[in-house]
């Protein structure tokens, strides 16, 4: 199972290195202030694990067989796809009779 975490983990770390792979050409003003955060840092190592565990229950599941390349791609959607979600706006429906 450690097998599956660490894929699962690793995908989410690319996930990471996406996001400063797109910031690249803005660190020769510095590195960004929330990068210097350890909440920036907790969270991110958190959801690395949230992609390693999805990873592990897939594998876990009955009929399910993975393959490292498929482990390391739902570890790496899990953040992204978390993060879309937590961007969409919040619609106001009025109040509630």
């Amino acid at each position: 199972m450690e097998f599956w975490l660490g894929l699962g983990c690793m995908g989410g770390a690319g996930a990471e290195a996406l996001k400063w792979y797109r910031i690249r050409e803005e660190l020769h003003k510095g590195v960004p202030d929330y990068a210097k955060s350890w909440h920036y840092w907790a969270a991110t190592i958190m959801m690395c694990l949230v992609g390693g565990g999805l990873v592990c229950a897939y594998q876990a599941s009955e009929g399910v067989d993975l393959n490292p390349i498929l482990a390391v791609n739902i570890g790496a959607s899990a953040p992204l796809i978390l993060g879309a979600l937590s961007g969409q706006p919040r619609i106001d429906h009025g109040p509630v009779n």
